[in-house]
């Protein structure tokens, strides 16, 4: 029988165990497939911290003990016949490419790469001609397969020699549970198990590339959502969950059904999620969301100004929004506000107004934490096609009226944190890492402005 081998690739969060990989370990399981879980991001990023972000994320800062890290963590991966490569975010993509470089030679194991972060892009070169990275990989000769699209039916179809790179499951209502019992949870910092309740969204928001990736919006029952996390309190004695949906509340019905459900239940768990702010939100569906364990919303505000939000899609109007934020206030549900600033159509205006509900929203800094971006253009967005950008490097793109350029939403992100800081709220934890990159993009933005 085949040793398989399922490996989280840095860089994300590392203080909870991977996702995905866990997930991938259910599926095969399910399947009679057997396989063992190694959290090579939990090692790594643990091990070198902000540096290995950097590097991670920007491609400087390399450090040769990286290397000899790599080295050393592949003894544990010497004896598998396939390596299964959970490649997580675009991130992700430096130490992919460095990892499989050193390895490489080393073992004669199928290689097997998937992920959002192989089906990202790398952007334009100078020709027009779109670069990938799972096209670089394969051509170099660093992988043995790649897995596009969702990994359910792909995997293990594969691992079994049938056909694979399935398009999107038409149901996932039988979803596999995670399968953890390869590491200890008390290794974490934050023992929190990661539920699916659905997939795609039901929003088509102009700024974001979800749609791309799942183009169909799909949910579970909401009894089995809430069987999954009985299960896991249960076997694991896990009391956190977190939700990996772009959103928990797209579908109302069995929404409101896992709420009713897992407060019945009463077990000691808490749970958080991406949450939408909707406009028939009745005080039952608070008080449900409350009994169920609900801790935290994250909440892709984006923008004080019901203006900007139209322009985005959002779909929800400012009495809808103070009047959620006042309703989780009362329940001492924490927050998450997710902002946007210098989104295309933004004017100052606008802009001020989003100022404004973050001063507006101050009575519960308490429970809110702010994490605020400048807008940029992502490939595969709506947004995308409407080409504001002058560059291969859609960070750098100006508004019609050449006003709203990079330096201008820098100095928005800027304002709007110093803002937050002052009122005495927790924002971003990274906002200083974030600063850096930032900068470092201020300074090339004006280097190649005089060019």
């Amino acid at each position: 029988m085949s040793k398989i081998a399922i490996i989280s690739i840095p860089s994300q969060e590392y203080s909870f165990p991977s996702p995905s990989i866990f997930f991938l370990k259910g599926v095969l399981e399910k399947e009679n497939i057997k396989s063992t879980c190694f959290d090579l991001n939990y090692a790594f990023m643990t091990k070198f911290k902000e540096d290995a972000l950097y590097w991670c994320e920007t491609g400087k800062g390399f450090k040769q003990e990286f290397d000899y890290f790599i080295l050393d963590y592949f003894n544990k991966l010497k004896k598998f016949d396939y390596l299964c490569l959970s490649v997580f975010t675009f991130n992700s993509q430096n130490f992919t490419r460095r990892f499989l470089e050193l390895i490489r030679p080393l073992t004669n194991a199928k290689i097997i790469i998937g992920g959002s972060g192989v089906e990202n892009q790398q952007g334009e070169d100078f020709n027009g001609n779109i670069q990938f990275f799972d096209k670089e990989l394969l051509e170099r000769n660093l992988v043995d397969y790649v897995i596009k699209n969702e990994g359910d039916v792909s995997l293990p179809n594969l691992l079994k020699g049938l056909p694979y790179n399935f398009n999107q499951l038409d149901n996932i209502a039988e979803m596999a549970f995670s399968n953890f019992d390869d590491i200890n949870f008390n290794d974490y910092k934050n023992k929190t198990v990661f539920v699916t309740g659905s997939r795609g969204c039901v929003r088509k928001c102009s700024f974001c590339d979800v749609a791309y990736f799942w183009p169909k919006y799909r949910y579970r029952p909401g009894h089995n959502i809430a069987e999954e996390i009985d299960y896991h309190y249960k076997k694991y004695g896990v009391t956190n969950f977190a939700f990996s949906d772009s959103l928990v509340n797209g579908n109302m019905k069995e929404f409101r059904e896992f709420c009713s459900l897992l407060a019945a239940k009463n077990i000691p768990v808490s749970w958080e999620g991406q949450f939408i702010f909707r406009n028939n939100t009745t005080d039952k569906d608070w008080d449900n969301l409350k009994a169920s364990g609900c801790k935290r919303v994250w909440v892709g505000i984006e923008s004080g100004s019901e203006k900007v939000r139209s322009d985005m899609v959002k779909k929800f109007n400012n009495h809808a929004l103070y009047d959620s934020i006042e309703n989780l206030g009362k329940r001492n549900i924490k927050m998450v506000f997710l902002l946007l600033v210098g989104y295309p159509t933004e004017t100052l205006e606008d802009y001020e107004q989003t100022l404004q509900l973050i001063k507006w929203s101050h009575n519960y800094k308490n429970l809110i934490e702010i994490r605020i971006n400048p807008a940029m253009i992502l490939p595969n967005t709506p947004l995308e096609k409407y080409h504001w950008y002058d560059s291969i490097e859609h960070w750098k793109y100006k508004n019609e009226d050449g006003e709203l350029d990079f330096a201008e939403r820098y100095r928005r992100w800027d304002e709007a944190n110093n803002l937050s800081l002052s009122l005495g709220y927790n924002i971003f934890p990274k906002h200083k890492e974030q600063k850096r990159l930032l900068d470092e993009k201020l300074k090339k933005y004006y280097e190649t402005s005089k060019l």
